[in-house]
């Protein structure tokens, strides 16, 4: 192993950094909080705030004091960010919707290969020059970069390619095999397959935020298994202080109250929730006064509609900050996780449900039989989880609202062992890895150095 005498560091690279907002974030932050606890100060590479994700300045309390941040501008944002406007007006409703439902579709299928891979891809292209004179003044041991966007794992490979340095490439989706690729075009498909067969090929070690996704990563590679592990997202800690009042399951109020937390549209919310839902409500009379639908989060028009027709009495938000949604799970009486369909679904654990368990409020996951979500719930002893079926879904929120009924909801709620996903734990368990790439480096300087361990699961 490296001396932990000397200042080790570690580069991070993530297009989206603090104050960026959005779920996406809240991984690479976490990891940057908690690393210097191990011994790795990093370095964060990111670029200039986007107009497309959302801001959040609370987000800014977990930075570290001192953090050396390197915010670079590159190429230029105004078409994608006019694309990125028009796929959000795609989903109003009304002249306006249908009319920027033609627009986005031209426009995507003009610029469909252009920029390659992503529209941060002249950001890691402009970054290339002056990260390498970064890496040369502070110097770096590991190199760690995040998808998505592929742009943040492109520009890790080119700096790896100059340097030599270890690379770890973070996976907090799947790309060409995730649930939602659906890129039109054959030729920049076979593009981005190939893409990402460099990064799995050139990277020294390959996270996976689930077992399955690992898997299905690793499988591109199948000679090359020992270098794919599993780092799952996890809650912070320090991010529920100040709970402590609503640290048990709520007594029963005037209202039962079911809350989404996080993005609730066509993409993440299958119609068969709807149809469970409204089985429910046909079902159950005492649930047209009683029962609230809450959407903590953005809701695009079409979903928003589709809840309307179910006849439930529901509230939303908008967008709120992360510690704004935290408060909104110890608000709820119980956590809805809506886990999509679609090929390889069964693998994804929405970063949420470990927040979920974290605010300690039954859990009702909506999923693929037998995914990785409802694995985690049930293991836990943490709620209930349904297939794609409506009447099993409206079941399950007949038993959840009858346990309200009766105050018994607490009896859903039993976990052992959540503390294994704790950032803190979670990011200790990254540091032994960054230690073991860097002693392996060190190791090819010096063959008196002890070589990498077998990757395990």
């Amino acid at each position: 192993m490296l001396s932990h005498n000397r200042s080790r560091r570690v580069l991070v690279i993530a297009s989206a950094f603090p104050p960026t907002g959005g779920s996406g974030v809240q991984r690479t932050l976490k990891f940057v909080k908690y690393l210097p606890q191990s011994g790795w100060n990093p370095v964060v590479w990111t670029q200039e705030c986007s107009s497309a994700l959302p801001a959040d300045e609370t987000l800014l309390s977990d930075v570290p004091c001192g953090l050396p941040i390197h915010r670079s501008v590159g190429g230029n944002r105004a078409m994608p960010t006019l694309m990125e406007s028009i796929h959000r007006c795609a989903d109003k409703a009304g002249l306006l919707g249908a009319a920027a439902k033609r627009l986005d579709w031209r426009l995507r299928t003009r610029h469909a290969g252009s920029p390659f891979p992503d529209e941060c891809a002249s950001w890691a292209d402009a970054s290339v020059r002056p990260l390498l004179r970064v890496i040369a003044d502070v110097g770096i041991d590991v190199l760690y970069s995040t998808f998505s966007p592929a742009s943040n794992h492109l520009l890790a490979m080119k700096v790896r390619e100059a340097t030599g340095l270890p690379w770890v490439a973070d996976f907090r989706d799947l790309w060409t095999d995730d649930y939602r690729y659906r890129e039109a075009s054959a030729p920049v498909r076979s593009a981005h397959r190939r893409l990402e067969q460099e990064f799995l090929e050139s990277a020294d070690m390959v996270i996976g935020v689930s077992g399955r996704q690992r898997n299905i990563l690793a499988s591109h590679l199948p000679g090359h298994r020992d270098k794919f592990v599993t780092i799952t997202n996890g809650f912070d800690p320090e991010d529920f202080d100040g709970c402590s009042d609503h640290a048990e399951v709520a007594t029963k109020g005037d209202r039962f109250v079911l809350a989404h937390v996080g993005r609730f549209d066509r993409w993440r919310t299958p119609d068969v929730f709807f149809e469970g839902l409204s089985r429910f409500l046909r079902e159950t009379e005492a649930a047209k006064n009683s029962f609230e639908l809450r959407i903590v989060g953005h809701i695009d028009r079409l979903t928003a509609s589709r809840v309307d027709a179910t006849g439930v009495i529901w509230s939303r938000t908008g967008e709120v900050s992360h510690r704004e949604a935290i408060r909104e799970m110890f608000d709820a009486d119980v956590l809805l996780l809506n886990v999509p369909d679609g090929p390889n679904a069964d693998s994804v654990i929405p970063a949420k449900v470990f927040e979920y368990l974290a605010a300690r409020r039954p859990i009702l996951v909506v999923g693929p039989v037998d995914g990785e979500a409802e694995r985690i719930v049930q293991s836990q002893r943490a709620g209930l989880a349904t297939n794609f079926d409506d009447s099993e879904i409206g079941q399950a929120i007949g038993r959840l609202f009858g346990a309200w009924h009766n105050s018994s909801l607490a009896e859903l709620y039993d976990p052992f062992d959540i503390d294994q996903f704790s950032r803190v734990a979670l990011t200790k368990r990254l540091a032994e890895w960054l230690d073991k790439l860097a002693a392996r480096a060190s190791e090819k300087r010096d063959p008196q150095t002890a070589p990498l361990e077998t990757a395990a699961s």
